[in-house]
C-alpha cells in the first residue's frame, strides 16, 4: 500500500535502532560497565521517553473528532494481513481508546 511505499511498518527502523544499542552495549561492556547496569541505563533511558511522550507529544483522544481516530486506524492496518477488515477492527480500536 501507499504507507508501505511512503514510510513502511518500522521493521528496518527497529532493526537498526537494536543493532545501535547492541553496539553501545558492547562498547560500555568494554569499558567494563556490568551488564546489569548498561540495563538499568537503558531501563532508565526509556522511563525519561515515555514520560517526554506523555507530556509533550500525546493529546487526549477527546480532542480529536471520531472520524479523524478511524481514520489513523484505517491507515495503520492498510498494508496489514488484516486490511480487508479493516473497518471492523478500526471500530474496535476507536472503541477501545475511547
Amino acid at each position: 500500500g501507499l504507507q508501505d511505499r511512503e514510510v513502511g511498518d518500522g521493521t528496518t527502523s527497529v532493526v537498526i535502532i537494536a543493532a545501535e544499542f547492541l553496539r553501545n552495549s558492547a562498547e560500555l561492556m568494554k569499558a567494563k560497565l556490568h551488564p546489569t547496569n548498561i540495563i538499568q541505563g537503558y531501563t532508565h533511558a526509556l522511563k525519561k521517553a515515555i514520560k517526554f511522550i506523555e507530556n509533550y507529544l500525546t493529546i487526549s483522544t477527546e480532542e480529536i473528532e471520531e472520524e479523524t481516530l478511524l481514520n489513523v486506524a484505517r491507515t495503520s492496518m492498510s498494508s496489514k494481513i488484516i486490511s480487508n477488515q479493516a473497518e471492523l477492527f478500526a471500530r474496535i480500536i476507536v472503541d477501545a481508546m475511547k
